[in-house]
């Protein structure tokens, strides 16, 4: 399964995001799930590196083990979050789509100390 963990700031914008995991709906290669979910999650880490150059980011990668963690090292911009509730709008998509047995998107939601 595909896990993806989006992250939160304290004004609930998105930060960032890490995704790890096969989805194993297919053997490798022919797996359409694993090819959507990597499309997306690599347009988005591009998309913020070559339009947004003033953003700063943290990103690892293993491409054996099929992790990626993307996260802002500041807020996000307008543009930015944009971007990342695009991706967020994407791997959701799937989710519904192909089921909770290949893909499972997680929010961190913060929790505030007055609520």
């Amino acid at each position: 399964m595909i896990t993806i963990q989006i992250s939160r700031d304290d004004d609930l914008r998105i930060q960032g995001f890490t995704v790890s995991g096969h989805a194993l709906f297919a053997k490798a290669g022919d797996d359409i799930i694993c090819a959507a979910v990597s499309m997306i999650t690599i347009n988005t880490v591009n998309a913020i590196e070559e339009f947004l150059p003033d953003e700063k980011s943290d990103v690892t990668v293993n491409r054996e083990e099929g992790f990626i963690s993307f996260m802002l090292k500041e807020s996000p911009t307008k543009e930015s979050e944009l971007l990342l509730q695009t991706f967020r709008l994407g791997v959701v998509s799937i989710e519904e789509q192909y089921g909770r047995k290949f893909v499972k998107v997680i929010e961190d939601i913060p929790h505030h100390e007055d609520e």
